[in-house]
């Protein structure tokens, strides 16, 4: 399978301004592309974490979808450290660099940049759902996702604390209280952008994660119903652990699927 990695989307040097790219071995035309933004509270994970993945997901389908995965900026408990919205920031100019221009990156002629999902896991799922609901002045992306896949994600960091009060240490870490509401994608998705009417939820969250209630990602699934997003799916069932379900074959069949549009 051809891989490439380490490839810069910003050029400063930051490896956390980086992605890796997996290719299907033979291809007969341009393939969906699927983003994947990796979790571990804004402050932890790496996209080396996740060769597997990658090149899971494409092997699952069959050579018939191209996976990037992609760092980020990480909060440091230190003064100086990055917080929000500097993550979604990192996350846009990845998903800009992919799709959006004429960026020549290995790979980028068997891609179809107008076909592309979001997967984001934990963290990374409150970047994928926030980049879409909250895309008012990010437009020239927005054409080209067709779906957001979240994993064990965060959507409201209100409630999140009022479930697990000690992930307050965490929170505090990437978000000023007073971002709390303004950066969960569940109090952003009360008022629906015309831009993310075509895009496709599927909402997962395993039985089996301690980390994350299903009731969490329930909430989010139904919110965007209530605003009136008509394409929402929820899907509830053990897939292991909070990170064990990333290495669980039926998630890379059901994010495989949902990326070929067959789910």
């Amino acid at each position: 399978m051809p891989t490439y990695k380490d490839i810069a989307y910003i050029a400063d040097d930051n490896p956390r301004h980086t992605l890796d790219i997996y290719l299907p071995d033979i291809s007969s035309g341009p393939v969906p592309l699927a983003i994947f933004i990796h979790g571990g509270s804004w402050r932890t994970g790496d996209k080396s974490e996740c060769e597997a993945l990658g090149s899971g997901l494409v092997s699952q389908a069959q050579g018939t979808i191209a996976v990037a995965v992609i760092n980020y900026g990480l909060s440091q408990r230190s003064t100086d450290s990055i917080r929000h919205p500097a993550h979604l920031h990192d996350a846009i100019q990845a998903v800009r660099f992919l799709i959006c221009g004429d960026q020549d990156y290995p790979g980028r002629h068997l891609i179809d940049v107008n076909n592309t999902y979001l997967i984001g896991h934990s963290a990374g799922a409150h970047l994928a759902a926030l980049m879409v609901l909250s895309a008012s002045d990010r437009v020239d992306y927005m054409a080209s996702i067709r779906g957001v896949l979240g994993v064990g994600g965060i959507y409201d960091i209100p409630g999140l604390l009022e479930l697990y009060p000690d992930y307050a240490d965490f929170i505090d870490m990437a978000f000023d209280p007073a971002q709390h509401k303004e950066a969960s994608p569940q109090h952003v998705a009360k008022c629906r952008h015309a831009a993310a009417e075509h895009i496709r939820f599927l909402i997962v969250n395993s039985a089996g994660d301690s980390l994350i209630a299903p009731s969490h990602a329930a909430s989010f699934a139904s919110q965007l119903v209530r605003t009136g997003y008509t394409n929402v799916e929820l899907v509830v069932r053990d897939l292991g652990t909070h990170f064990g379900m990333l290495d669980n074959d039926e998630l890379w069949q059901l994010a495989s699927a949902f990326v070929r549009g067959h789910h």
